[in-house]
């Protein structure tokens, strides 16, 4: 069928693009327009069954309900991905920010025990 190198493609692209710019401007912004198109298509197979019906013809799905859920799974996938890496870094975050106020506690603390009055940073 070719609905199903398409639909595999088209989830490969999105897997390489969110590993390897995770971090850049540029897939934020295709993130947005992602979810707008998503949204336009959404508008579309609402006000426009007959159309979904022949785009799932044209592409080698019997209807177009069976479409829609193929198209749901790469979404759902996309969203997935990006709900994962999204708490890795929250995680890796936290974990940076949990060391630092760790290390300027012991800081304090070892500075009180030794009397002298603690340097923190960003004041003097």
């Amino acid at each position: 069928m070719i609905i199903q190198g398409i639909l595999l493609v088209i989830a490969a692209v999105f897997l390489l693009l969110f590993i390897r710019n995770w971090y850049s401007v540029q897939t934020v912004a295709l993130k947005r327009l992602a979810f707008l198109v998503f949204i336009a298509l959404m508008v579309v197979a609402i006000l426009r069954p007959n159309w979904v019906n022949s785009v799932a013809h044209k592409v080698g799905v019997g209807r177009g309900t069976d479409l829609v859920l193929y198209v749901l799974a790469v979404a759902f996938v996309f969203v997935s991905v990006n709900t994962y890496f999204r708490l890795k870094t929250q995680e890796t975050r936290f974990t940076e920010l949990a060391r630092a106020i760790a290390v300027r506690d012991a800081t304090e603390l070892n500075a009180r025990r030794l009397g002298r009055r603690p340097v923190r940073e960003g004041r003097r």
